[in-house]
């Protein structure tokens, strides 16, 4: 299979089998929508890195009012599957990757939804800073990646239980096997307390992880 994005999946195939792959995934949506609902932010100014085929705004359009979104994403397979699905919405696509920003004090809200662990640590740090160049005093940074476990026993046997869910959900033994051995080869998860350094080494005041299951996390900075 010839790639078209960073995933292991086809930018068209996305939608379907991402759910069989991240448990609880269409939550991190609704867990997102919830906490920036709860800033209470009017007529939003909003960057959404590695926005993929466009779920997550077409969401938030639907529920919130007064919303202009900017939708960032290195994959133009990707992007045109956002287009499809949000035809007729006013919104910036931009096609680049995350460590190519450069925007200053321009947005409330900047999400990154299963995008940044596609980084390496020195990259990821660069999106931290132009993230928090490019956000208000008071924005807000929401990030929903992959993690790893500080411990390696632990880490094996969540990789399994990962595995496991993938299996419940349609994936054969090979096809899960083969998806969990990215894990540090393909894409390059942090640990909790790493992610909570970056944030607080790169200048947010406030730090919150607000979602953890599996090996996944929400995560949250405030300018």
């Amino acid at each position: 299979m010839t790639k078209d994005n960073s995933t292991p999946m086809l930018a068209k195939d996305y939608d379907t089998g991402i759910n069989k792959t991240v448990p609880f995934y269409n939550e991190f949506y609704n867990q997102t929508l919830d906490v920036i609902t709860q800033c209470g932010f009017s007529n939003i100014e909003w960057l959404d890195l590695g926005c993929g085929t466009g779920t997550l705004e077409q969401i938030a359009l639907q529920r919130l009012q007064s919303v202009k979104f900017t939708a960032l994403d290195p994959s133009e397979q990707m992007l045109e599957q956002a287009r499809i699905k949000l035809e007729g919405k006013p919104i910036e696509y931009i096609c680049s990757s995350s460590t190519s920003i450069n925007f200053v004090n321009r947005f409330d809200v900047v999400t990154a939804i299963q995008s940044n662990h596609y980084l390496q640590k020195s990259e990821r740090k660069v999106v931290t800073e132009k993230v928090f160049n490019s956000l208000k005093q008071g924005g807000i940074y929401i990030s929903f990646e992959n993690v790893v476990p500080e411990d390696d026993d632990i880490k094996k046997s969540e990789l399994l239980r990962w595995g496991k869910y993938q299996q419940r959900n349609g994936k054969t033994i090979e096809e899960a096997r083969l998806h969990n051995a990215r894990c540090g080869v393909e894409y390059f998860p942090l640990t909790v307390s790493e992610h909570i350094k970056l944030l607080k080494d790169t200048g947010f005041q406030k730090c919150h992880v607000f979602w953890l299951s599996y090996m996944q996390m929400g995560i949250y900075g405030i300018k």
